[in-house]
């Protein structure tokens, strides 16, 4: 198996895309960190995925917008598996398609430090691991085609997601030549996951929204399955893939072709 005895951490990793690639992980015979703070997402992931994998995997409730947090989840993945070759920036929370004129300081603030901020200093704790263990590692970055697009969402999603482009390039320049780092970004269309949970409590923006659904009609948009977008992470982390660094790979089924 490609990435046997290796061993991935999965930020957002209990349900929707996360779960899917920590499930591949898996599969090729890795060891997966699952970082979550659903507890519910995390209790079923325990039942259903850990049960099988009791050796390696290790489940944790973790904020990563917390930097004590994120020192401990490390600390306890090296000591439980040694070392951590991949890195996937998957977490990420959804916006109330606000623009700039009417986003709320609470809203932005909430977004870029879990869409860009908590990337940014999960990559710091990465990189100087594999640093540290002489790794020639990988680092996917989850961002979406927000990252290149201004009426996927709302200001502060959109910002986050351009910002999250901009880490992935400055990773891959810095650590790329001189440690065998490598650093990569998946601009995902539109997915089966919870992430518009939030939609549920904060509600939407329907002027927002409805800009995104001029621009981006419905018969110009497909899904995208989240196990194959799982399977392009692999291939992004394996051997294979290591003529890859700092590119920006586009996995919408085509929607932003037009």
């Amino acid at each position: 198996m490609a990435h046997k005895d290796k061993t991935a951490l999965v930020t957002g990793a209990a349900g929707g895309l996360g779960r899917a690639i920590a499930e591949e992980f898996l599969r090729q015979g890795a060891n997966v960190i699952i970082c979550d703070i659903n507890k519910d997402l995390i209790s079923d992931f325990k039942e259903k995925v850990s049960a099988a994998y009791p050796e390696c995997t290790l489940v944790l409730d973790c904020n990563i917008t917390d930097d004590a947090a994120i020192d401990d989840m490390f600390e306890q993945g090296e000591k439980k598996f040694g070392q951590i070759d991949y890195v996937v920036n998957n977490a990420g929370i959804m916006d109330r398609f606000d623009p700039a004129g009417e986003v709320e300081r609470e809203t932005w603030d909430r977004v870029i430090a879990l869409n860009l901020t908590a990337p940014t200093f999960v990559t710091k704790r990465a990189v100087n691991l594999m640093i540290k263990h002489e790794i020639k590692g990988s680092i996917v970055n989850i961002c979406s085609i927000a990252g290149i697009r201004g009426f996927t969402s709302g200001a502060a999603y959109t910002a986050s997601k351009h910002g999250l482009l901009g880490l992935t390039k400055n990773t891959a320049a810095f650590y790329g030549l001189k440690n065998g780092i490598r650093c990569n970004a998946i601009m995902a269309g539109g997915m089966q996951t919870n992430i518009a949970a939030a939609f549920q409590k904060s509600g939407i923006n329907m002027e927002g929204l409805g800009i995104m659904r001029k621009t981006f009609p419905e018969d110009a948009f497909a899904y995208v399955e989240i196990e194959k977008v799982a399977k392009l992470v692999l291939y992004l982390c394996s051997e294979e893939g290591s003529i890859v660094n700092g590119a920006t790979w586009t996995a919408d089924g085509g929607s932003t072709a037009n």
